[in-house]
């Protein structure tokens, strides 16, 4: 490589590390003054400085938490439900943010009672949901590596009586294997295919069709979480765990 193209590159790369760390320290100054903010009781002050990092491109459970905090405040339950509701899907092990999602969720008007499910589906449910997707990728790589490490000893072992205890130990490791990486694959698809979101508006009226003139089908009010099921220009479908459907303008929404 000539000398001159070479350096050409280096230019590059030191020009693309010093953008990234200006936006980084932009980013911490922004969270920061934001703090500040919400400490001093400026909860809508702190709100734009938070949303300058999320103009920035950055996301954070952190920003979320504090976001969800400050609608809280000012007794906005739809937004601090939704921010909160994102706060969990980057940090679903959190205790502080499970804590004020179940808080924010004590304040919503609608009350969403989930039919009677047999009782094998609840378990299956309860089974499938028990460990968090980053649970479930650490667990698979585990036992992968568990499964390698006692094959590689199989093979290369000669005393038979170490190579029974490792044939049992090979079956246990394998069919966790199996059942992480099952799990894993389940819950990563549920993810990708499951659009939600939460009302933000005080309250909207869901509709038959995507059409203002259509039928009244009922009241929403703000901060129930929903699934999106379809869209149509402006409308989307959404369906409620009751099983209720309907239409809305996506307006009315905020995506988790």
């Amino acid at each position: 490589m000539k000398p001159r193209r070479m350096r050409h590159i280096v230019s590059v790369l030191v020009l693309l590390i010093a953008v990234s760390l200006w936006a980084q320290s932009g980013a911490s100054y922004y969270f920061q003054q934001g703090n500040q903010a919400y400490r001093n009781g400026r909860y809508e002050v702190a709100l734009d400085w938070y949303r300058k990092i999320i103009d920035a491109g950055y996301e954070s459970p952190e920003l979320y938490y504090n976001m969800g905090n400050c609608y809280f405040k000012l007794n906005r339950i739809g937004p601090a439900i939704l921010y909160y509701e994102k706060a969990r899907r980057l940090k679903p092990d959190d205790p502080e943010i499970r804590f004020n999602l179940q808080l924010a969720n004590s304040r919503v008007i609608d009350r969403i009672e989930l039919p009677p499910q047999f009782f094998l589906f609840q378990w299956w449910e309860a089974v499938k949901h028990f460990f968090t997707i980053s649970q479930l990728t650490t667990l698979t790589a585990v036992s992968y590596v568990l499964t390698m490490t006692l094959l590689t000893l199989y093979l290369f072992l000669r005393y038979h009586h170490w190579r029974r205890w490792l044939i049992g130990l090979l079956i246990v490791t394998t069919v966790s294997t199996v059942t992480f990486s099952g799990l894993l694959v389940l819950n990563v698809h549920e993810q990708r295919n499951r659009i939600e979101g939460v009302v933000l508006s005080p309250s909207v009226t869901v509709r038959s069709a995507p059409d203002e003139n259509s039928t009244d089908v009922f009241v929403l009010h703000e901060g129930v979480k929903l699934r999106l099921d379809e869209q149509r220009g402006e409308w989307v479908k959404i369906s409620l765990p009751d099983g209720k459907s309907g239409w809305m303008r996506q307006e009315h929404l905020g995506l988790i």
